[in-house]
């Protein structure tokens, strides 16, 4: 508790919002984000590049929550707000992409194609992450 009695509550707030978020988004990227054939085959974020790029994003952010936590910086704060817009800006294109790939195979009765928790658990986690660039650091 020494490290933190000289921080001030906003900066430690916005520091476990920073790793918090990225570790719900790499949870996200874990998770199944569809399956096929009754949930027989499951398919996570980290088995395409999309979720590999996400889950890159989530542990950037645990990084750069770290740091800010030790050092903090005006630049680091905006740095941590614009990388979760990113997350967010890219997880939200990967929703609509995975909406669209789960209407074309809902419509094969063979299919049997189901929608999995995953994306959007890494939606949530990089809108906590992009949270933090509204929050007043002074």
């Amino acid at each position: 508790m020494g490290i933190l009695r000289h921080k001030s509550k906003t900066k430690v707030l916005i520091a476990w919002m920073t790793i918090s978020g990225g570790l719900i988004v790499i949870l996200g990227t874990w998770l199944s984000w569809f399956s096929l054939f009754a949930g027989l085959q499951p398919y996570r974020g980290v088995d395409v590049l999309n979720g590999r790029l996400l889950s890159a994003g989530g542990g950037l952010s645990i990084l750069a929550g770290v740091w800010f936590l030790r050092h903090g910086g005006f630049r680091l704060r905006w740095g941590i707000g614009l990388l979760g817009f990113a997350l967010l800006a890219f997880a939200s294109w990967s929703s609509f992409q995975l909406l669209t790939i789960y209407r074309q195979l809902s419509a094969d009765p063979m299919m049997v194609a189901k929608l999995g928790p995953g994306l959007i658990v890494v939606v949530v986690g990089s809108l906590l992450i992009f949270a933090t660039l509204f929050l007043n650091d002074e």
